[in-house]
């Protein structure tokens, strides 16, 4: 679907700080409902996702972009540089607590952790989980915090939220952008040699998988999501995934798995050739597939290879290196 530009703006968007809320809960007894909840009634923060284990190094504020949708974020740095990440599917912006703690000295740059609506402590909206709405949610995002000349990204799914940004906002408000291990064009004939994720005919029920079980059994989907990601799928790193996932309610879940579907943003990533720096990580099983995708549609692309699907919390020293060498080529 495509959104015309003039209506990306969002009617009296303003920022939120947090309410701290003490004695609230303990680990034991809060469950995901809490979760929700608290995100509905504006009053998640920052004190209540520590006190859980969820809060990542960094300050946490929300930003209200609409009148149904409160984006909970957190951000370390204080330089006028903008980095934006957004977390995949059904994650939040707790999976860059390393990203956090490497930006928090900055001078130059600020960056910024979020959590989709419907994932982590964001509002849990009744509607909205489509990519076009959340390509709108992050320019209401940017014009709420004045956020100008963003450097973007975004990882697994969250390719396809920055980049229905792009294809609505285009790049006047970018000075890059950046796909973590996550493609703009979601369904091809064989996954095996397109830059996408799913076959047409669903063939290895890959497609599948993100939303029939999340429906049938969540724990043993979140269990079997996380091993997917994971180099080290201990029982730790599991629950740790598990945890997040959680937050996001089954439906929401399935839904934007088979919204994320219908998705090919590929053009608008093809035409930053030669205008906006761009950078894609990707983890060694797409190796051959990233390589020549660039080679055919964007030779000057930054491409760094590592790991597996959660490479930035596994190897963040690595991660951050390649991202570090890749800022320095960003015009200021």
């Amino acid at each position: 679907m495509n959104v015309c530009k003039k209506n990306l703006d969002q009617p009296s968007a303003r920022v939120t700080k947090n309410t701290t809320i003490r004695k609230l809960v303990n680990r034991r007894s809060f469950s995901m409902v809490g979760f929700t909840v608290l995100a509905r009634s504006g009053l998640a923060v920052a004190a209540v996702a520590a006190t859980l284990g969820f809060a990542a190094p960094g300050h946490a504020e929300y930003a209200k972009v609409s009148d149904d949708l409160s984006i909970y974020y957190q951000k370390s740095g204080h330089g006028p540089l903008p980095i934006v990440f957004v977390p995949g599917w059904t994650m939040s912006s707790e999976v860059y607590s390393k990203q956090l703690a490497h930006f928090a000295d900055s001078d130059k740059y600020t960056f910024y952790a979020i959590d989709p609506r419907g994932q982590g402590l964001s509002s849990h909206t009744e509607g909205g989980h489509f990519y076009e709405q959340r390509g709108r949610d992050l320019k209401g995002f940017f014009d709420v915090l004045g956020l100008k000349k963003v450097i973007l990204a975004g990882w697994s799914y969250g390719a396809l939220d920055v980049s229905s940004y792009l294809h609505q906002a285009g790049t006047e408000n970018l000075s890059a952008f950046i796909l973590i291990d996550g493609t703009p064009r979601t369904v091809g004939d064989d996954n095996s040699k397109e830059w996408v994720w799913y076959n047409r005919n669903d063939s290895d029920q890959f497609r599948e998988f993100f939303t029939m079980p999340v429906l049938i059994d969540r724990q043993q989907a979140n269990k079997d999501f996380a091993e997917w990601m994971l180099e080290n799928p201990s029982e730790e790193n599991i629950a740790w995934v598990s945890d997040i996932s959680n937050q996001t309610t089954d439906t929401v879940a399935a839904l934007t798995n088979e919204a994320g579907a219908y998705e090919n943003y590929e053009a608008d990533v093809k035409a930053l050739e030669g205008k906006l720096p761009l950078m894609i990580v990707a983890r060694e099983e797409w190796r051959d597939i990233v390589q020549n995708w660039v080679s055919q549609n964007a030779p000057s692309t930054t491409v760094a290879v590592m790991g597996k699907h959660l490479m930035f919390w596994e190897r963040s020293d690595e991660f951050n290196a390649a991202l570090n060498k890749f800022l320095e080529t960003v015009a200021n």
